[in-house]
């Protein structure tokens, strides 16, 4: 849904010039493209209401994030970008039962289509968590606390692991009226429907999110949610050779998010509590995520590729979260053949077609800058560490 919010177009590279085309891409960002990509973020940006300029309003997490990034080295431009999109996608949260709302349409953050997707929770709680890290406005911190509530209260199984949505509609009832309604009119009224299949894909964002909501904002009930719903995916939908089933009907990894999505979740809870079985895992992942979706010259297939098929996908999306992740581990592992699949992505990325092809690709910005220096996220956390009086250091 992100990504269709953002926009579908893709320019895709013509299979008769790869072979052409890759003789000149080095994994680097050129400065043309660098220049352009800057230019796209501002040009595409709210200076209103924030967010990116569009009658459906989200928080680009991409877009925010790299706004923080380049606010913690001090720019104060970015600094009130973020200020200005995080303050006004407060209006998405439900204040009421918590969570927040996938989308607001006309232009406004409050008019919202009231469903709530495992991947708005997830965005928001590690974005916002991300954002009082930095910018420590208590607002932002009830914020985090108001989806983990929600994600609790209404989204977890009764084996601790996460459901994929609930609906925004409820049979006979506007929904704008409904859900205007106080917490004891809504419950008479009834709930909406969830959907309560568990997807591993929705999953890892969520484990990932609230691992780094455990990480900022000190929330031990966050990571002890975490920790129990990984258990469990673990247990029934990760494959021998590092690699996570759709779900636990299916017989194979098929698609690039579910085992991407766990990957990440794993270096996160890593990062909470050092135990080397998640660094582990996230290793084993990524190196299966190398051998079965790396295309032979740049990026990574967001599937598998039978035999019979003529089509070899890529998304955007998958390739910058891919790609800065590999970075990540890298740093965390010591481990130089994951540098190089990070340089693989980024080769990917930096084809000037692939950069501009939507409205803005602020994620791109930040692979370029966390390849070329220490990550930022990690930069934060040895501020924080040496502020406290210590650092702890593998």
């Amino acid at each position: 849904m992100h990504a269709l919010l953002k926009t579908t177009c893709e320019i895709p590279v013509l299979k008769e010039n790869i072979l052409k085309v890759t003789e000149k891409i080095n994994p680097v960002l050129s400065n043309e493209c660098r220049r352009r990509l800057r230019y796209m973020h501002m040009q595409s940006f709210d200076w209103e209401r924030g967010g990116i300029l569009s009658p459906i309003k989200f928080i680009d997490r991409d877009s925010v994030e790299y706004s923080l990034m380049a606010a913690a080295d001090g720019d104060y431009n970015e600094e009130k970008m973020a200020k200005l999109t995080l303050d006004n996608a407060m209006a998405l949260v439900d204040p009421i039962w918590g969570g927040v709302y996938q989308y607001s349409t006309l232009s406004k953050w409050d008019c919202p289509d009231y469903r709530k997707t495992m991947a708005a929770q997830a965005g928001h709680l590690r974005l916002y968590s991300l954002a009082y890290g930095y910018l420590k406005s208590d607002n932002y911190l009830n914020v985090t606390k108001l989806i983990r509530n929600y994600i609790k209260n209404f989204m977890t199984s009764a084996n601790g692991v996460f459901y994929a949505s609930q609906s925004g509609n409820i049979k006979g009832i506007d929904s704008k009226k409904y859900f205007s309604l106080t917490k004891k009119e809504r419950t008479q009224a009834g709930f909406p429907e969830i959907d309560k299949r568990i997807l591993t894909r929705e999953n890892g964002w969520i484990i990932e999110a609230l691992a780094t909501h455990a990480e900022y904002c000190d929330d031990k009930k966050s990571l002890a949610m975490a920790i129990n719903a990984a258990d469990w995916i673990n247990e029934n939908c990760r494959t021998t050779n590092g690699g996570y089933l759709t779900n636990t009907t299916t017989d194979k990894p098929l698609y690039l998010s579910g085992t991407l999505a766990m990957a990440r979740a794993m270096l996160q809870l890593y990062r909470n509590t050092f135990e080397k079985k998640y660094l582990k895992y996230s290793c084993e992942s990524l190196d299966f995520i190398n051998q079965n979706f790396r295309n032979n010259f740049y990026g990574f297939h967001s599937k598998t590729i039978s035999e019979n098929s003529s089509t070899q996908p890529r998304q955007i999306d998958e390739n910058i979260s891919l790609t800065r992740f590999a970075n990540l581990l890298a740093f965390y592992s010591g481990e130089e053949r994951f540098n190089k699949i990070s340089k693989h992505g980024l080769r990917y990325l930096s084809i000037p077609e692939i950069a501009t092809a939507r409205i803005e690709e602020a994620g791109i910005l930040l692979v370029d800058k966390e390849i070329q220096t220490l990550p930022w996220l990690m930069r934060i956390i040895i501020d924080c560490a040496i502020f406290k009086g210590y650092l702890v250091w593998q």
